[in-house]
């Protein structure tokens, strides 16, 4: 039996559950960084292992390695009489199913089940997981299908094609992908919704970083992103001249970028020239005329 997870603290948790087979942590930040849906799975990781690196977030030869042996572990999966995909229902999560959806749509495995329940595995006592197995699910063909699809369109270089896609039998997957597109610049303010947060929290004071993730994670459920890639993104908001540090505090120096420094959602290139807005209004994703 193959067990199929977001990262190590997940796969603590599964272990501590005493789940029989092989334990594989996915451990991707998919919603940073380009993803290009067109390429196969081994060449994605390369360019995946090069972005984290470029991030800072690990050295690009062990990460890459890291993917390599990933990959493998799933190409392997017909081995095993069963696969289990363990998710959450957060954006981190879900773009990590349809990942692997995608993947086992075109891979097919006899016996593919799935746990998603609102809960973080990290944090979850170990008697909660072993009763989650035992009321594990059979993946579906038209679970197969929305996954495919939701991949597709959110590594494509059109985010229009996110909207309107037929996700009901994946329940979380609505909620995070508009989670996934409220990160564009919005209509009339030109920030996205983790650039506005960050703004918000220092509109009055300078803050060090502990309190500014607080204030963020106030003000998301479920959770959007972890501290390191917080810290990272307050980085790029410094470098486009939103913020400054002094020491550990952050203070709000504008309201508007003085620059932008181009950044991925998915397929998608955001740079200074990107037509592509969120409408909080109509809720969706536009393109400037």
């Amino acid at each position: 039996m193959l067990h199929i997870t977001n990262g190590d603290s997940a796969v603590e948790i599964l272990g501590k559950a005493g789940v029989q087979g092989d334990l594989l942590p996915w451990r991707d930040v998919l919603h940073e960084g380009p993803v290009d849906a067109s390429l196969p799975l081994e060449k994605l990781s390369v360019l995946r292992a090069g972005f984290i690196a470029q991030a800072g977030w690990g050295d690009k030869d062990p990460v890459q390695r890291q993917f390599a042996e990933r990959d493998a572990a799933l190409r392997a999966a017909g081995g095993h009489d069963e696969v289990v995909l363990w998710f959450e229902h957060d954006l981190y999560d879900q773009l990590q199913l349809i990942q692997l959806l995608a993947w086992f749509h075109d891979n097919p495995h006899p016996r593919l089940t799935l746990i998603c329940e609102p809960e973080y595995l990290g944090i979850m006592a170990p008697e909660r997981a072993a009763g989650l197995f035992q009321a594990r699910r059979k993946v579906g063909e038209q679970q197969l299908r929305a996954g495919l699809a939701a991949w597709k369109a959110f590594g494509s270089d059109d985010p229009s094609l996110l909207q309107g896609l037929d996700t009901k039998t994946l329940k979380f997957l609505p909620a995070a992908l508009r989670r996934l597109m409220q990160e564009y610049p919005w209509m009339g303010v030109g920030l996205s919704r983790l650039e506005q947060e960050v703004v918000d929290a220092l509109e009055f004071s300078a803050l060090p970083f502990r309190d500014i993730f607080r204030a963020i994670q106030e003000r998301e459920d479920p959770m959007y992103l972890a501290d390191t890639v917080a810290l990272w993104h307050l980085g790029r908001m410094e470098r486009e001249g939103l913020l400054a540090r002094d020491g550990e505090e952050w203070t709000l120096i504008q309201m508007h970028k003085a620059r932008i420094e181009p950044r991925w959602i998915g397929g998608v290139r955001l740079d200074a020239s990107s037509p592509w807005r969120w409408d909080p209004g109509s809720a969706r994703v536009v393109a400037l005329a």
